[in-house]
């Protein structure tokens, strides 16, 4: 069992023939998750005794762009729709909003610093989208851009990676200022960006790929807002993630979760048919309605740690 840090979380992976020994109990290091990648189908039911969650590694987050953009909006809850609507408003009122077909250099360079003061306030932030300046300048990929300005200032913005082989443009990054997020900008980016996307003749949109635990890197409350912009998450390897992988979890301690945390993990007996269902982490109740979604197969909370009533070793 070898033990890695993953942005502040132990995370412990072992191989199939070490469950048997249940190495993590006799472990004096701190360990926050017990991982076994690719579980074997016949150990399963002795993960599941234990507490293991099977799922994706990885979700990617999409939606059909359909024919156009009322069309997309008539398939949204009310609220959720009257909410895209208001923050559109508010936006075009106040601010100019410019697509940009190929990414200016000076542009990218004030769009990337914002997004460096934004992910730094997070508590496991990671500035991937600085990684790949010189890529979306002049790599083989083609990218666009979506700002929103006030008047000489930036006020946020988002880089659309375009992947015609896959018929998809990706929503790869994106950051607004923190009175504009108030204001919802990010929901009139993200439109616009589908706009220029469904224009260009895409049929698939995605709005990131993301570690399968709500609470780490990324906040629980990012699960609510993707339902309602319209998106549904499936396994990265569904969604042409070549490295995308299935993996058994147990979470053995919330310590550095913020809140409750949130998986998805394949439904007991219908993971070949890729069915979802919601497992939140919590030790104490919790109200997980705002967790539901009409593409998961429930939801449940679990308290963190093995449970007690776990299958003996073989």
């Amino acid at each position: 069992m070898r033990i890695s840090d993953h942005h502040g979380l132990a995370v412990a992976e072992m191989e199939p023939d070490e469950l048997a020994l249940r190495p993590w109990r006799g472990d004096d290091r701190h360990i926050d998750v017990v991982r076994l990648p690719d579980p074997p189908a016949d150990l399963l039911p002795e993960l599941t005794g234990l507490g293991f969650v099977h799922k994706p590694e990885l979700l990617s987050w999409r939606a059909e762009l359909g024919p156009g953009e009322e069309e997309f909006l008539a398939g949204l809850a009310t609220k959720p729709r009257q909410d895209i609507r208001r923050a559109r408003h508010r936006a075009e009122a106040a601010l100019t909003l410019t697509v940009h077909d190929t990414l200016p250099a000076s542009l990218l360079d004030r769009f990337l610093d914002l997004y460096r003061a934004r992910v730094e306030q997070m508590t496991y932030g990671i500035t991937i989208a600085c990684r790949y300046r010189d890529a979306m300048l002049h790599g083989p990929d083609k990218y666009y851009g979506v700002f929103a300005m006030d008047g000489e200032e930036i006020a946020g913005g988002c880089l659309v990676r375009e992947c015609p082989d896959e018929d998809m443009a990706r929503i790869r990054f994106s950051a607004v200022t923190e009175e504009w997020r108030r204001a919802s900008l990010a929901r009139t980016l993200y439109f616009a960006a589908m706009r220029v996307a469904r224009d260009k003749g895409f049929k698939w949109v995605t709005l990131g790929d993301e570690p399968n635990l709500y609470g780490h890197l990324t906040k629980a409350g990012l699960f609510p807002f993707k339902v309602a912009m319209g998106f549904h998450p499936v396994p990265s390897q569904d969604n042409h993630d070549p490295e995308g992988r299935d993996v058994a979890d147990l979470i053995l301690t919330g310590a550095h979760l913020s809140g409750p945390g949130l998986m998805l993990g394949y439904a007991p007996g219908r993971q070949h048919e890729r069915q979802l269902t919601g497992y939140v982490i919590s030790a104490e109740p919790v109200d997980v309605k705002p967790m539901a979604a009409p593409f998961l197969d429930g939801v449940t909370v679990v308290p963190p740690g093995e449970r007690v009533a776990s299958v003996p070793p073989a």
